[in-house]
């Protein structure tokens, strides 16, 4: 009896794994849709910069670029002579304006999005480092003067290094 209580209890267990992974491989998390354009040209950056795909507001004032393969969660990066959380993304934002940037997970419970944004680009040209501090669906809001750029994206495990 114990040995078929066991059997079952492992089952449901596996199961559910299987649930919950499908759950967010099948698209549960309501990601944006991203536009495949190139950046508009800036003095001070890499010629459209290094991105295909783009998160970008209706009046194409705020824009940032997706990686290929989605943001992981974690990472680390140097900045400024110190290393500081989170993966090197590429944004465009009206030009002078401080670029302001919150997130939150939507589909669990995580500590908030950190967005480390430099000071000092004179132009709309903007390199941020996002951390999102685990993977799952995030809402990510950006505001620059008075405009916005909200998305929601799906955040994948970080890769193990060497792979």
């Amino acid at each position: 009896m114990k040995l078929l209580t066991l059997f079952l209890l492992v089952t449901v267990v596996a199961g559910l794994q299987i649930f919950v992974r499908s759950q967010t491989a099948s698209g549960s998390c309501p990601v944006s849709q991203v536009t495949r354009d190139s950046a508009p040209p800036d003095p001070n950056a890499d010629s459209g910069g290094p991105a295909e795909d783009w998160y970008i507001n209706s009046d194409r004032t705020i824009w940032v670029g997706v990686p290929a393969d989605r943001w992981p969660s974690g990472g680390t990066l140097y900045s400024g002579g110190r290393v500081v959380n989170g993966q090197k993304t590429y944004w465009v934002r009206p030009r002078g304006k401080q670029l302001v940037i919150t997130g939150h997970r939507i589909d669990g419970q995580a500590v908030a999005l950190e967005a480390n944004v430099p000071c000092c680009y004179p132009t709309g040209f903007q390199i941020v480092a996002l951390h999102f501090p685990t993977p799952g669906c995030w809402q990510v809001s950006a505001k620059a003067g008075d405009r916005e750029l909200t998305f929601v994206t799906e955040v994948k495990p970080q890769r193990a290094l060497g792979r």
